[in-house]
């Protein structure tokens, strides 16, 4: 495996821009935006010299910066969404700098109100969207949390576009227009972080505490100087600085305790930050901690993947009914430090730690029914005489850890702004127990199945009822553990230029991550007990929950369970008794196990230019992707398999060279007309691109075998996307915004799971009558077009108690294919929801506010079944919160908030919407707690 890169010259850069001294240079105009009330900075405000048509935006802090300007008097002026504009007169000298401080007021309509928590927090992210000189949309720190949002996941679900995968009822994975969320660049504070999962390169962000952060970002159409593997977009997570506070100085704490309808839990968490500026304003510290512990209760029942034809019609799989109790403890740590010892240098450490520990306790009951004759069948009813079943237990404690470090410097020497950082990056996903008890019915028992309901149900006799009835099957218990270690180093170059009347800059510079990552699960699987008597699950039986999905109709006997901590103490003290089955120990032990060594050397050069009321920005980045892999080649001939099983490696090297241009033009003041075209990369993760093998064989007659092979693939070539896109903005006066848009991606190399299923083939020297080969490939080609809406109005011109009213409403279609080579027809894109759509509708005046949210995507594609009827779908999901808020003075809030008031499910379907697989109930819960801040 090759070494990582150490970045002599990256270091050597960073060391000898520190040790400069960071003069002020002549000419230069300097000076902060703030809003006049609070003091606040307004970050990205538009700030121009009329005289020069010189442009540039503030920065976080609120301050901005114009260089190398000639002497003379000249005009500032200040625009932001909401606020009337702001011109100032400066005077430049011959020699020195010069300081133009713009504090803002509100308009005249949004003076009849205060302009305070989620109105200005609405109005900054309008700010930030309209400043960008690409597509992107923004949510702000007192905009997270003002809905019921657990994570940053779920407050990025009510951005115009996005979407979230939920697990267990939370929101987990982010979806841009329907990408899936392996093919979004993920960072903090715009540095590449790892993930903590070996199957994906998805990044789950409900390991991410909505309360330590200062803004997620959006970004749908990048630029050259941004990673290039975002066809879905790039989602930055920035984090909080002293300097975002006007006074220097603030501390904020907040508690809530709650109540879970579904199982009665109480959970509860807390928050603490503060932050200073020292030195007279030259040294900032910033630390901010958060702790949140959630237990609760989901309720499943599945068994529909797929619905497969008996007799004269469909009929669901085996059915498995579910009851897990899950405790999730998250953690988040921020420690941020800057120096600025002048307006030209700033210097900072920022370091980010996420811990998220999920214990989860799931009791099983199958009915695998669909066995043996089948007898009395009617279009939605029938009896198999053979039925069997299967009782189990099993506890999960898995740790998501997320660290990020980074050390950098922004320097501007004249018309120049370098940076320089370098990150450190670690991730794990820890799983120290994963243990597995399961116990068989004994003997085969009729059993009847009825899909006249959409709920159907599967019955069995009394004796199904009997833990006695219930013998040993299987006993796993083990762990596993996925870490990743990431070292980028990244140099960057930006110098103002002029091009006749027309301004703007030129921008290059280089990256380089390095990513070492490796998957180790060691198991121990026991298929056999050798004690003196049957070992039954009557000696540790506890009974089943009684009320187990009453919430959603009468008849689901759940029955008894494996009691689990005294099957783990019987074990303890009779393990010399349990048989090791070999082929199922070897499996899980070297099947997911691989390392990875990963390279990305990236360059590019870009360049912006201001022709009138239009802005371009253009250029291409390359990067150079070398990735080496190790893994195991499993091969069991009649259930024996090598112990430890051969190495196996592979490699891959290819060069993508991504070129794109985007224009904002400004039609008028508050109306934009953007457009874009950009070109990305999704590269295939770990788990699809190692060359592991796990192939059964078995022979059926003398020299005729039967086979069946999963595997991994070298060969993978990543996804290229050409993508377009054209949106319409307008910004009105008070604070609101009305925006249209359609984007287009077409795409290159999809990735999907390929399923042949061989006859008489010659493979590896035998003759097989049956071989089924199960991989990921690339297909051909594939395209999404969609059409983006947005609104959001504030209606301050309404009189009285009206005026306090707010909405803001989104809407995504997208239609989309991909050409499959087991299809004759295209099929959808994985996880690609056809309509996406969010909508709030929010009242806030004298402290008060109320809020009541919306969100909603439609069903997506999961997993090609075998035909078209049989492919799995995520059915739709359409959630209702509510928070309400009363603010006692400036420093003391309380709030409640309720979440999942339509108790909507997890649903999926096997082809057609009338045939449930799976769904999954989690209930309703509230939250209520207070919040001070000084």
């Amino acid at each position: 495996m090759r070494k990582m890169s150490r970045f002599p010259l990256l270091a050597s850069a960073i060391a000898a821009v520190l040790a400069g001294q960071g003069t002020a240079f002549a000419g230069d105009i300097t000076g902060k935006v703030v809003e006049t009330e609070s003091g606040r900075p307004l970050p990205n405000a538009t700030v121009r010299i009329t005289e020069l048509n010189l442009v540039t935006q503030s920065d976080r802090a609120g301050q901005y910066r114009f260089a190398n300007v000639p002497a003379g008097s000249y005009t500032v002026e200040a625009s932001y969404v909401g606020f009337p504009s702001l011109t100032s007169q400066v005077t430049v000298p011959e020699t020195g700098p010069v300081e133009a401080a713009l504090a803002m007021g509100a308009s005249e309509q949004l003076e009849e109100i205060e302009v305070t928590g989620f109105r200005l927090a609405q109005i900054t992210a309008l700010q930030d969207k309209r400043a960008a000189m690409l597509i992107k949309e923004s949510v702000t720190a007192n905009d997270a949390g003002k809905l019921p949002d657990q994570n940053a996941a779920e407050t990025l679900a009510r951005v115009t576009g996005v979407s979230v995968t939920t697990d267990q009822g939370e929101g987990r994975y982010v979806t841009i227009r329907g990408v899936d969320a392996a093919l979004n660049s993920v960072t903090i504070d715009g540095q590449t972080i790892g993930s903590p999962e070996g199957d994906t390169r998805r990044v789950a962000l409900d390991t991410v505490p909505a309360n330590i952060l200062a803004k997620l970002e959006v970004v749908k159409s990048v630029t050259p100087d941004l990673d290039g593997n975002a066809i879905g977009g790039s989602i930055n997570i920035v984090t909080p600085s002293a300097f975002d506070d006007p006074d220097g100085r603030f501390f904020s704490a907040s508690a809530d305790f709650g109540y879970y309808d579904l199982g009665g839990q109480n959970p509860a968490g807390g928050s603490l930050a503060w932050g200073q500026v020292f030195n007279d304003g030259k040294f900032g510290v910033i630390l901010s901690a958060s702790y949140s512990d959630r237990e609760f209760t989901s309720e499943n029942v599945q068994g529909g993947d797929p619905w497969e034809e008996e007799g004269d019609f469909l009929v669901p799989d085996e059915m498995n009914l579910r009851d897990y109790l899950i405790r999730r403890v998250r953690k988040g740590l921020v420690a941020n430090l800057e120096f600025r010892p002048n307006d030209n240098v700033k210097v900072y450490w920022r370091n980010i730690f996420n811990r998220y520990e999920d214990t989860e306790i799931q009791r099983e009951v199958t009915y695998d029914y669909r066995n043996g004759d089948l007898t009395d069948q009617t279009e939605t009813s029938g009896t198999f005489s053979e039925g069997e079943g299967e009782r189990a237990n099993s506890r999960r404690f898995e740790v998501q850890e997320i660290q990020s470090s980074s050390l950098g410097v922004d320097f501007t020497p004249g018309a120049w702004t370098i940076g320089a950082s370098v990150t450190l990056g670690h991730t794990e996903q820890d799983t120290p127990q994963d243990n597995f008890w399961s116990f068989e019915l004994d003997s085969e028992i009729p059993m009847s199945y009825d899909t006249s309901d959409e709920y159907w149900v599967v019955s069995a006799g009394d004796e199904f009822q009997d833990a006695g009835n219930f013998e040993f099957n299987e006993y796993a218990r083990g762990g596993q553990i996925i870490e990743e270690d990431l070292v980028v180093g990244q140099l960057d170059f930006k110098r103002d230029v002029s091009f006749g009347d027309n301004t703007g800059y030129i921008k290059f510079g280089a990256k380089q991550i390095s990513r070492e990552s490796s998957s180790d699960q060691d198991m121990v699987v026991y298929d056999g007990f050798d004690g003196d008597d049957d070992l039954l699950m009557s000696q540790f039986a506890s009974p089943g929950n009684p009320d187990f999905y009453r919430s959603v109709r009468s008849y689901y006997p759940f029955g008894p369970h494996v009691n689990f901590n005294a099957a783990e103490a019987f074990f303890g003290e009779n393990s010399g008794d349990f048989e090791v089955s070999d082929s199922d120990t070897i499996a899980e032990s070297y099947g997911v196990d691989y390392e990875v060594s990963e390279d990305v050397t990236a360059a590019y050069v870009m360049a912006s230019a201001t022709v009138g009321t239009a802005t371009f920005v253009g250029g291409v980045r390359v990067e150079k992707t070398e990735t080496d892999f190790q893994a195991y080649d499993i091969v069991f001939v009649d259930g024996d398999a090598t112990d430890p099983p051969p190495q196996v490696t592979g490699s891959k090297e290819y060069t993508n060279w991504m070129p794109g241009i985007q224009m904002t033009w400004a039609i008028q003041e508050d109306l934009l007309l953007r457009a874009a075209w950009t070109n990305t990369i999704g590269r295939p993760s770990y788990e699809q691109n190692v060359p592991f093998r796990i192939f059964e064989l078995e022979e059926a007659d003398p020299d005729e075998f039967e086979g069946e092979i999963e595997a991994g693939n070298s060969d993978l070539d990543p996804l290229e996307s050409a993508n377009y896109d054209l949106t319409l903005e307008w910004y009105t006066e008070n604070g609101g915004l009305l925006s249209a848009g359609v984007f287009y991606k077409d795409i290159k190399n999809p990735i999907f799971t390929r399923v042949q299923d061989l006859e008489d083939v010659d493979f590896e020297g035998r003759f097989y009558s049956e071989l089924s080969i199960t991989q990921p490939q690339n297909a051909e080609t594939g395209e999404i077009v969609g059409v983006e809406l947005g609104f959001q109005h504030q209606f301050v011109s309404a009189p009285g108690w009206l005026s306090g009213f707010g909405v803001s409403a989104s809407y995504t279609w997208t239609d989309s294919e991909a050409d499959i080579a087991e299809r004759d027809d295209p099929v959808p894109f994985f996880l690609q929801s056809e309509n996406i759509g969010n909508v709030s509708v929010f009242w806030e005046k004298s402290g008060l506010e109320l809020r009541l949210g919306y969100a909603y995507r439609s069903e997506y594609l999961y997993s090609l079944g075998d035909e078209e009827a049989q492919d799995l779908y995520v059915d739709t999901h359409g959630q209702l919160d509510f928070k309400t808020s009363y603010d006692f003075n400036d420093q003391w809030t309380a709030f409640v908030q309720f979440q999942n008031l339509t108790d909507e499910p997890l649903r999926y379907f096997s082809g057609d919407r009338s045939r449930m697989a799976e769904n999954e109930i989690y209930g309703w819960n509230v939250l209520a707690g207070f919040s001070v801040k000084f």
